[in-house]
């Protein structure tokens, strides 16, 4: 049986507003040629329990909703192919990352169901912590709003798709290609070693005159033969130790950030 808020709307002639964070998504979404709906069907509007698809939700959190102000979004995927259904739980993904890390632009959702590309569908809840379920409503994104976020203006410049474009573009980014690894494992080899190897071959003064000497490494060298020859004269003191190291120490700071500069941009010849 319909409620009484549905007869009272009724009665008021059906005012029907959206609040503004869903209004802000929506319109992102839609940009995107995505189909998002929001007004109540029969069924939501004659529901014994009205819901948040209702201008007269009976459901609110953290308190009542108010009256005439609906706060629902269905995300409905373009397709049933996979890659469409991937792209609606991708979405959803963002969305949840986003509430979980207190991104202002999603603190106004209370709850949000979704379904993967699998068909398993689940609800998202905060109120106010963050627990999951599952669901019934599935094949879509169901986002419902709180209820004293009604004039929000933080989501007005959320957008969760391009999100998550950034979020591939930077994992793109980190992501090293073989070839960029095994020039960066010369580079390594370089730093420890006077003639490093690398794809089967030697850096050797006949084959690469410039890379057979590795100014590092002489430094390095040069540490060890002057600590090797204070040794010889009895055990060397502190000072002089010291003093043994310091000599080459500016200059070995100076290659070693200049090595480490070139570990992700140089690239050795071929042997």
């Amino acid at each position: 049986m319909a409620s009484q808020g549905y007869r009272d709307w009724l009665k008021a002639g059906k005012p029907y507003s959206l609040i503004r964070p869903a209004k802000a998504l929506q319109k992102k979404l839609r940009a995107y040629g995505l189909t998002v709906y929001d007004y109540p069907n029969d069924a939501h509007l004659t529901a014994s329990t009205p819901e948040d698809h209702t201008p007269f939700s009976v459901t609110g959190w953290p308190g009542p909703n108010a009256r005439w102000k609906a706060r629902a979004l269905d995300v409905m995927p373009r397709s049933e192919s996979y890659a469409h259904r991937k792209e609606n739980a991708d979405i959803a993904r963002q969305i949840i990352r986003d509430r979980n890390a207190g991104v202002p632009g999603v603190m106004w959702i209370k709850y949000l169901n979704w379904t993967d590309e699998n068909g398993t569908c689940r609800q998202e809840r905060w109120t106010p912590g963050h627990a999951t379920r599952s669901s019934t409503d599935n094949g879509h994104i169901h986002i419902s709003g709180r209820s004293d976020v009604d004039d929000d203006a933080r989501a007005d410049d959320y957008d969760p798709i391009a999100r998550a474009a950034a979020v591939l573009a930077r994992e793109d980014d980190d992501m090293i290609d073989p070839q960029q690894f095994d020039d960066m494992q010369w580079r390594m080899d370089a730093l420890f070693n006077d003639q490093p190897q690398i794809r089967g071959g030697r850096y050797t003064p006949d084959k690469a005159p410039e890379l057979s000497r590795n100014r590092l490494h002489e430094h390095l060298v040069a540490i060890d033969e002057r600590l090797a020859a204070l040794a010889a004269g009895g055990a060397p003191s502190q000072e002089q130790v010291t003093a043994a190291v310091r000599e080459v120490l500016p200059e070995l700071a100076r290659l070693v950030a200049a090595e480490l500069r070139e570990l992700r941009f140089a690239a050795p010849p071929q042997s």
